[in-house]
């Protein structure tokens, strides 16, 4: 019976003791409460919400084009704006371009001014409501509405004289403006809709110099107007483009075509106090057959389809493109100019020809081209962040521009260099011309064999491999090679060449070993991807491993101080961190200076430049290139003697120099999460110029003016003469989208990192911030993630093509489960590697949380109906009411 009960007293405790551990494991174990939903690997945030409340909204008139509503499909191009009585839309098509006469050109040349290959405008529509609607005199009230999630807009105006209202989107898969106009006046006048067409020069150099002849670009317009509606032509070199529109309904109203004159066609419509009035516009492409029977037949099917069809089908299509990834930064500014980045580069980069980083698809001063070609530095700048954001075939366009390009580009590396491979200028048009004027930076060609390489490793097309990308890489692999000298050293050392697109001759060049690095990796892996072997890959290799390294020079004490053992920054815009060394990188050696360059040198006294003189001839991101884009340093080579270095480098030339500087998201890629929040909330008040969101490239400061100054004129020369006089600026201002580019690369960086093929999840965002995110990896990976002030709550991963993922793991131990099987395991270390299938969903939480206590919390949150301000007080999205 002792027996009997102390068996039983032990078997108590024991029970208790399994209750205990059992109470106390689930007690450990902590419940997640997020709005993503592991089940579908899906965000439960209510649609439109989720986008619209980015929306931008106007309390006044957008009264200039700079202000203005912009709309498009990639291809098809209207910017918004109102003018008293009246609504104006510039509407652009990415391919209609007039080329000019010559072939290769040079960008300075005066007799080449305003003849050069150049894009032109495909017309304006402007609809009249005959009463100065839109004036701030006779306002009662306004409100106008971008809508970011179906990509239309809405403008509402309330006045003594009525009310008026249009809404308007440009159908993502047509390409057709489509209106509805509603008006009701106090006065029965007609309500007119005129579709007219005045060419002009292109005055690409606007700021110093331009042509008198008041005639170019004018001549070639024609129009026509029947019972079938307006239509506008213009022959360009490459055939001739037309313009149509039509009513498509038109609610018993009297409708009248009319041809006005040469450049103009008006459609009236009359009958009724209340008019409303459905509206379809087109725009071909050049061609040598008929524009006009062409913009007929697509009008035509627009009116057996209407108009509610096509707003259906379009809201679709970017629900579609919406969901493809989320990002939530934490601050509510930052995130609206994230979205309206991408909104941007939907509506402007899905064309047969990239729109270009001016003004993308939204010229609206007749054929003005500010800057005319493509700049190469700025122009990548705009698929920067489209990967990660999901939008892979917005970066086809460019691609596509850059690979036809290659016959020329290899007839001048062999012509100019004397060498195999292709030689791409800085300034190229859009046949793939290069200026004769750029030839002394050799690096385009490497930077776009990545931008090749990069879209593989998103979209693991092996067809865009074999086809475009390795013939591309190799083509700049056998330039670079032409560029490099083994020296008694044994060491392949770069001759005279630029950096970036600097004047001053480097050997050496930081530039150029970097992108040696960065593209023979690229090109062996590449081989490796595809099964080709090259003779020439053993050559590639051997430069490789014996590239010189890069330059390195130690600054001044009164640069970066010792103090106690510990190195300090004595000057710049992260004055008093803490660094590793004096040692930064050079940017090469001078050849006619002989001695190692800096970018910019460090002086005695402060200066507008935080203490450092430019040398005006190397380039401002020289200093960053080892980082981004090169992706030849970064969080992967974190202790090393060249992060450590790298690092110095970039705090001690701290914050961006002009909008297209790369430094947010190289303090990213070194995971600088405190230094690159800052710099991230500096930059709306530094680069936004415009309500709309729109950027600049230019000086800080010195930007505005082209925004603010009316009467602003600038010194400008006449090519046909000695003459110089003043030229009015306003008519010229433009918005570049470089600054917004790397805003939302710098972002992406802050929340996934995958340029190494190694998974960094929030890698360089700030400890104190909350936020959360879908995007995309190389590899074909999409990620998700949540963070809560500093605490990583769980990763999603899914896996497109079934690819290994390497994994960075935030905490020490992790639950790794399946969507395939359910089944949990435990993974330990810093890096995870995992086999994925195909659409596997992997969901992995830290050690001591369970998938099965996970609860999804819906959001809706409501669209944006206000204006909104940042914080710096400089710069707003919107505009308040001013009446």
């Amino acid at each position: 019976m002792k027996k009997f009960m102390n068996r039983l007293i032990l078997t108590g405790c024991f029970f208790c003791l399994c209750l205990f551990t059992f109470s106390q494991e689930s007690s450990e174990i902590k419940t997640i409460q997020s709005a993503f939903n592991p089940d579908n690997a899906e965000w439960d945030i209510a649609w439109p919400g989720v986008v619209s409340q980015y929306d931008l909204v106007y309390k006044s008139p957008p009264i200039d084009p700079m202000q203005g509503i912009p709309l498009g499909n990639g291809d098809i191009g209207a910017l918004f704006w109102c003018e008293g009585s009246k609504i104006i839309a510039a509407v652009n098509k990415s391919d209609l371009w007039d080329d000019a006469t010559f072939g290769p050109f040079q960008n300075w040349s005066d007799e080449e001014e305003d003849y050069s290959t150049t894009q032109r405008h495909a017309c304006r529509i402007i609809i009249d409501f005959q009463f100065p609607v839109f004036s701030t005199m006779y306002l009662s009230d306004f409100k106008a509405k971008l809508n970011l999630a179906d990509a239309s807009l809405c403008i509402e105006a309330l006045s003594p004289f009525g009310k008026v209202s249009l809404k308007a989107f440009v159908d993502h898969q047509t390409g057709q403006l489509l209106y509805e106009v509603d008006s009701e006046m106090k006065e029965d006048t007609p309500l007119e809709i005129s579709v007219e067409r005045f060419g002009s020069r292109t005055y690409s150099h606007w700021y110093r110099k331009v042509n008198r002849d008041a005639s170019i670009g004018l001549e070639g317009t024609q129009v026509v107007a029947d019972n079938d509606g307006c239509f506008l032509t213009h022959k360009l070199s490459s055939g001739t483009f037309g313009v149509g529109g039509c009513v498509l309904q038109n609610n018993e109203l009297n409708v009248n075509y009319s041809r006005e004159h040469s450049h103009r066609a008006v459609i009236g419509l009359s009958g009724k106090l209340h008019k409303n009035v459905q509206l379809a516009f087109s725009v071909t492409s050049p061609t040598e057959n008929d524009p006009v029977l062409e913009a007929k037949i697509t009008l035509m099917a627009a009116s057996k389809t209407g108009i509610e069809a096509f707003r259906n089908s379009n809201t679709e299509v970017w629900k579609s493109i919406w969901s493809r990834s989320f990002i939530d930064y934490g601050d509510d500014y930052l995130n609206n100019l994230w979205y309206l980045t991408m909104y941007y580069a939907n509506t402007s980069q899905g064309g047969k020809y990239p729109g270009r980083f001016t003004n993308g698809l939204w010229s609206w001063s007749h054929d003005v081209q500010n800057w005319n070609f493509y700049f190469h530095w700025n122009q990548q700048q705009l698929y920067w962040p489209l990967n990660a954001a999901g939008f892979h075939e917005l970066v086809d366009p460019y691609l596509n521009f850059r690979f036809n390009s290659l016959p020329l580009a290899k007839k001048d590396a062999k012509e100019i260099f004397n060498s195999e491979g292709a030689f791409f200028s800085d300034v190229t048009d859009r046949r793939g011309y290069n200026s004769s004027k750029e030839r002394e930076n050799h690096t385009p060609v490497a930077e776009i064999a990545l931008d090749f390489w990069r879209q593989y490793q998103y979209t693991g097309d092996k067809k865009f491999l074999k086809e475009q990308a390795l013939p591309f890489i190799l083509e700049g692999a056998r330039f670079f090679e032409s560029i490099l000298e083994k020296e008694d050293d044994g060491l392949y050392h770069a001759k005279e060449g630029t950096g970036y697109e600097g004047w001053i001759k480097l050997k050496d060049g930081l530039t150029e070993l970097t992108y040696a690095r960065a593209l023979f990796a690229a090109t062996l892996k590449a081989l490796e991807e595809s099964g080709t072997k090259l003779p020439e890959a053993t050559r590639w290799k051997d430069i490789l491993d014996n590239l010189a390294p890069l330059p390195v020079i130690s600054v001044k004490e009164n640069t970066i101080a010792m103090n106690d053992s510990l190195f300090i920054l004595e000057k710049g815009f992260f004055k008093g961190e803490k660094v590793s060394g004096n040692e930064i990188m050079a940017a090469g050696w001078g050849i006619n200076e002989r001695e190692w360059l800096t970018t910019y040198n460090p002086v005695d006294d402060l200066s507008e430049h935080h203490g450092f003189r430019c040398f005006d001839g190397i380039f401002p991101s020289v200093p960053s290139s080892p980082v981004f884009p090169s992706g030849v340093i970064g969080l992967g080579d974190k202790g090393s003697d060249l992060y450590d270095k790298m690092k110095t480098t970039t705090l001690l030339y701290g914050s961006q120099i002009t909008g297209w500087d790369p430094v947010p998201i190289v303090l990213a890629r070194l995971g600088l999460s405190e230094e690159l929040a800052t710099d991230l909330e500096r930059l709306p008040g530094r680069w936004q110029i415009y309500c709309n969101g729109w950027g600049h490239w230019g000086m800080e400061g010195e930007i505005n003016k082209d925004a603010e100054w009316f009467f602003r004129t600038n010194t400008v020369s006449d090519v046909n003469g000695d003459e110089k006089f003043p030229l009015p600026m306003w008519p010229f201002r433009h918005m570049s989208m470089e600054s917004m580019s790397v805003l939302a690369t710098a972002i992406n960086e802050s929340l996934l990192q995958s340029y190494d093929g190694v998974l960094r999840i929030f890698p360089a965002f700030h400890a104190n911030k909350t936020g959360r995110f879908t995007l995309h990896a190389t590899g074909g990976f999409i990620v998700s993630s949540e963070i809560k002030e500093g605490e990583v709550l769980w990763i999603s991963v899914k896996s497109l093509f079934g690819n290994q993922c390497r994994l960075q793991l935030p905490w020490d131990n992790a639950v790794v489960q399946s969507n395939l099987n359910k089944r949990s395991k435990t993974v330990h270390g810093d890096l995870v590697e995992m086999n994925t299938k195909q659409d596997e969903v992997i969901m992995i939480v830290p050690e001591g949380q369970s998938i099965k206590s996970w609860t999804v919390v819906q959001e809706k949150p409501l669209p944006n109906d206000k204006v909104k301000f940042h914080s710096s007080g400089k710069t707003q999205l919107g505009i308040p009411r001013m009446f």
